[in-house]
């Protein structure tokens, strides 16, 4: 009797009509975030609610969690700068009683989804391994990814909004991305491998995330909602990361909830996820399926982080059309800037540093064929800068690499900027697997007036990416490669320099394009300082320097350690 009346408070409380044909409600016990997983078991359709047993290791209930006083989502956590959010006390957890032959295994706190979103240095960096997500789905039938700012009603606050038409998770695909480092992304063609980029990303631009998805298989059709809330996780002070997730079974007429252990899990997953999510209701959260489709996945990150002056990260008001880092946006200055520094900010190379629009534009190097990126309802361009150089030169290349990939051939498109010789903009744009890595990477000294004008692009899948795809790991064949850049970059300057019509200071130009010495001591160098990037990107943004250069000696040291056989 008593289960029957909770049953029913609970139902009356989430507004559902109790006796209906179709129960509008899924219990699957929150899942726990763990070193490892065992693997959920496949979804089985038919005409009745679904209830399947899941392995206590792997899906838990919230009855500890149950306890504990829940907030609305507007109360944030205490510190809204994502570089400050980690620094609270965690509570001191009781060792759970071990279930009688099971063995333990190793727990996530909360904090753990602070200190791993760290890899991504900037915002940016998390922002393209969720379109990597969306790219990978190319495969499966992708043909749009929508990236926007949505507005939370609850507390008028701004979101963030992923939206692709891939082909989706089912319930188990699901907890797999919510699981950590688990990938089934292996394939050559894919981005993604480690299994961390979701977690790390969204969690890098805002406190919490939800997320819905539908997909169809071979003999049934689900729907699924997951939240993960880093401030549910902390108001509540839980010692596990918990996420509340519920599925559908969409195959009939009617959404079928899935249970998996108890009606009342299920209630309490979905009581959870309502308040603690930005939808008020669960009618609310249904809504949100309504423009995915047949198959796709909605991805919505709120509770954004501001930065030290309590001011949004991101900037959604300077652009109608793009999206903005607020800290590295310097363009409302540049009519007090002299001519040739607004010159070189209103290059690609300085724009990508806090236009979203600039940076997705050339995050990848082929362009795509029947997929779009929409950024706040309008496609953008792709742009490979390599179709706008001058006196392009392609130089191909075998790296010294193991057998495995000893039939790789590495080819790079060299040449100098249309605007040379008036921007001293230069480096090379190196890719891997198709995704930008390093941004016009200036592989030459600074101070230096050669290579200016210059730059390359090349895909480099011979060397692997650091975990937040933004830097290379420095391997030895990394060290090969930066050497053999910097060669060449010294031998197509010299080369070709006087093509654009440029000069070294107190040289003379010959026939053939040779320099002729200058009588006289050797001018002063002056050095200007380099801007660092808060991704770590040298800056190309220096005066030339007065300096004459002995192109002859450097060609031959650079030489000595390239590590690399031209073909």
């Amino acid at each position: 009797m008593l289960k029957m009346q909770r049953k029913e408070e609970i139902s009356e409380n989430l507004g559902e009509v109790a006796g209906r044909h179709h129960k509008d409600g899924i219990a699957v016990g929150a899942t726990r975030i763990t070193s490892h997983q065992s693997r959920p078991p496949m979804i089985a359709p038919s005409n009745e609610t679904k209830q399947l047993n899941v392995p206590q290791v792997q899906l838990q209930q919230q009855s500890a969690a149950a306890s504990t006083p829940s907030v609305p989502v507007h109360e944030a956590p205490e510190f809204r700068s994502f570089w400050k959010a980690g620094a609270y006390a965690a509570n001191p957890s009781m060792k759970p009683a071990l279930v009688q032959g099971s063995l333990e295994h190793a727990r996530v706190h909360p904090k753990f989804l602070h200190s791993n979103a760290t890899s991504h240095k900037w915002a940016f960096g998390a922002i393209a391994e969720l379109l990597d997500n969306a790219v990978d789905e190319v495969q499966n039938g992708a043909t749009f990814v929508k990236v926007d700012k949505v507005d939370i009603m609850k507390d008028n606050s701004p979101a963030l909004l992923f939206q692709d038409d891939g082909g989706g998770m089912d319930p188990e695909s699901l907890r797999k991305c919510m699981s950590l480092g688990y990938s089934m992304k292996k394939a050559n063609k894919t981005i993604g491998q480690y299994g961390n980029g979701f977690k790390t990303s969204t969690m890098r631009l805002g406190a919490d995330v939800i997320v819905f998805s539908r997909a169809t298989g071979a003999s049934n059709a689900t729907q699924s909602v997951g939240l993960l809330s880093y401030t549910f996780l902390r108001k509540t002070g839980q010692d596990d990361v918990i996420v509340p997730m519920i599925d559908f079974d969409i195959s009939g007429h009617w959404a079928e909830p899935i249970i998996y252990s108890s009606q009342d899990d299920w209630s309490f997953n979905l009581k959870t996820i309502i308040e603690w999510s930005p939808f008020g209701s669960k009618s609310e959260l249904m809504q949100q399926f309504e423009d995915i489709g047949p198959h796709g996945t909605k991805v919505i990150i709120y509770n954004l982080w501001m930065n030290d002056e309590g001011i949004y990260e991101l900037s959604f008001d300077d652009d109608d059309e793009d999206i903005c880092l607020r800290d590295e946006d310097n363009q409302g200055s540049l009519k007090k800037l002299q001519r040739k520094t607004r010159e070189l900010r209103s290059h690609i190379s300085y724009c990508i540093r806090y236009s979203l629009r600039a940076y997705a534009s050339m995050l990848y190097l082929r362009k795509f064929n029947n997929f779009k990126i929409i950024l706040r309802g309008k496609p953008i361009q792709q742009f490979n800068i390599a179709d706008e150089l001058r006196f392009r030169k392609v130089i191909s290349y075998k790296p010294q690499v193991s057998t495995a990939l000893n039939d790789a051939m590495v080819e790079t498109t060299i040449g100098f900027i249309k605007e040379a010789p008036a921007l001293s903009v230069c480096g090379f744009n190196v890719y891997h697997k198709n995704r930008l890595i390093r941004p016009f990477w200036k592989v030459t000294g600074d101070g230096s007036s050669k290579g200016n004008g210059v730059v390359g692009v090349l895909e480099a899948n011979f060397i692997e990416p650091t975990h937040d795809k933004q830097d290379f790991e420095r391997s030895t064949l990394f060290v090969r490669l930066e050497s053999r850049l910097r060669q060449m970059i010294v031998e197509y300057w010299r080369g070709n320099f006087h093509l654009i019509g440029h000069q070294l200071p107190g040289s003379n130009l010959q026939e053939g394009g040779s320099v002729q010495p200058p009588v006289g001591n050797a001018a002063n160098m002056q050095k200007q300082p380099a801007d660092q990037h808060k991704n770590g990107l040298e800056s190309n943004f220096q005066e030339e320097a007065n300096v004459r250069l002995n192109l002859r000696n450097e060609q031959s040291s650079v030489q000595a350690i390239s590590g690399f056989t031209d073909v």
